[in-house]
């Protein structure tokens, strides 16, 4: 019986083997995708999220394309002061009647020719529209110019917002967890209050409906947090499925000097450091050209031509200096080098185009021009006007955000020694739980308007320098 049931032994031994060897290899595998996942965390800080915004931000590299494109735009009107040349040269077969020249008759003879010639041409005078053309397309490259740099503005600010919203909810979730295990720390000690029948079994209920809650908040700013690496990632324009670890100094260390700020010196400033503004001037004066392009459509235009040209055909002959047997002189064909240099000729001219009544068109594009310059002047108007009250407003945000600073201090540190002094008293049943659950929860209040106040203080400083025209890629968020 023993040698009948050593093939079964042998192979539940071999199964056993197979078992282990396939529970070491899922173990390996399952490692090593946790090793992947563990590599894929990717830090990135504020001047990180600046540098990747700056290479990736279809605004930004619009706007570059948009520079390049009317910089060609410039290089053509600079091209329009130049002379045109052209080359020119044809070759044609003919077949049928053709007038003999030697007989003057006409007989069915095949024939070639060729010319080649070269023409150029000089606008010397178009009503000054091509110097207007030209300066136009220089203003309006000045202008792209000015909005490329609001635009880079523009992206550090969006990662600045966004950036100090996804630091203030990781800060919040850490506010949320120290409230959670405070609730859990309390209910553990009222347990034990009941189990010694110092407290009633109320006091235990009400406060597992406490944790409850707070887990909820809990659950609630990790979602909220988990929304703000989402839209970060957007701006940032990075691969979704990378996880990304965006890296915050401590709260406590930002440098919360307030800078005196005098509300009409930031409006004149704004005035002064807005590129958008600048770029608001260059399009009225590109406007301007555009006025000064139609008025030349009422003053005569010069022209210079000139060209030079030869030919050579099949048909050219010439005597000779020979004569055929009954004394007929002999023709012979000239060749393609002295016709060349036979036929040549050249031309020159001027032509003078005088306007005398086109239909009104001048009239009505000088017209629409103007109604375009008066447009961008009270675009400008409006932009000014937006401005000022962008900087009053932002000025104003700011001094609240200098007194929430006060505010949320004096508070968080009276709702630190009120829930201190109310723990103590529940410990020796001076107190009830409502009233230690209501210090508890002004506790977590107040530690969340803190860290909301010290971040939102930061963001009105960069908001003024944003509505300034003072925020550069080169600064770091937290200096």
């Amino acid at each position: 019986m023993t040698d009948s049931f050593y093939p079964l032994k042998k192979m539940s031994v071999v199964c056993m083997h197979l078992i282990t060897t396939l529970t070491a290899l899922v173990l390996f595998l399952i490692a090593g995708a946790s090793a992947a996942t563990a590599q894929q965390i990717q830090e990135i800080s504020f001047q990180g999220a600046v540098d990747i915004a700056m290479q990736n931000s279809i605004a930004i590299r619009r706007g570059a394309n948009n520079l390049q494109a009317q910089e060609y735009s410039v290089r053509s009107a600079k091209a329009n002061f130049l002379p045109n040349l052209n080359a020119n040269s044809g070759g044609a077969r003919n077949i049928g009647l053709t007038n003999d020249p030697t007989t003057n008759r006409l007989s069915s003879i095949a024939n070639n020719s060729f010319n080649i010639g070269i023409t150029t041409n000089l606008n010397l005078f178009n009503g000054f529209r091509d110097v207007a053309t030209l300066e136009q397309a220089q203003l309006v490259l000045s202008s792209l110019q000015f909005d490329y740099e609001r635009t880079r503005q523009t992206v550090v600010f969006n990662v600045i917002t966004n950036f100090l919203i996804v630091i203030r909810a990781e800060e919040d979730i850490k506010i949320r967890q120290d409230d959670v295990e405070a609730q859990q720390t309390l209910l553990n000690q009222i347990r034990e209050f009941v189990n010694a029948g110092s407290r009633a079994i109320s006091d235990q209920y009400t406060q597992e409906a406490t944790l409850a809650s707070s887990e909820s908040s809990l659950l609630a700013s990790e979602n909220s947090f988990s929304n703000a690496k989402t839209r970060l990632i957007q701006v940032l324009q990075i691969d979704p499925l990378v996880d990304y670890h965006f890296t915050s100094p401590d709260p406590e260390s930002i440098d919360l000097s307030p800078i005196p700020y005098v509300e009409n010196d930031l409006i004149r400033s704004a005035y002064e450091s807005r590129s958008d503004l600048r770029a608001q001037e260059d399009a009225i004066e590109a406007a301007w050209q555009a006025v000064r392009i139609a008025r030349g459509g009422y003053y005569p235009t010069l022209n210079f031509s000139a060209g030079a040209s030869t030919a050579w055909t099949s048909l050219s002959r010439r005597l000779s200096s020979e004569v055929d047997d009954e004394g007929i002189p002999i023709f012979e064909d000239i060749p393609f080098r002295d016709q060349i240099e036979d036929n040549r000729s050249g031309r020159f001219s001027l032509s003078l185009n005088v306007p005398i009544f086109n239909r009104l068109n001048t009239k009505t594009s000088v017209q629409r021009s103007r109604i375009a310059h008066s447009n961008e002047i009270l675009a400008l108007e409006e932009l000014q006007q937006s401005v000022a009250l962008d900087v009053r407003q932002a000025y104003n945000n700011y001094q609240t955000a200098l007194k929430a600073l006060n505010v949320t201090e004096t508070g968080l540190r009276s709702a630190t020694q009120a829930l201190q002094v109310e723990q103590e008293r529940y410990d020796v049943g001076a107190s009830t739980l409502v009233d230690l659950t209501i210090s508890q929860a002004r506790f977590t209040q107040s530690s969340s308007q803190r860290i909301q106040a010290l971040f939102d203080f930061y963001f009105q400083q960069r908001l003024i320098e944003y509505y300034e025209g003072t925020l550069y890629p080169a600064g770091t968020l937290f200096e």
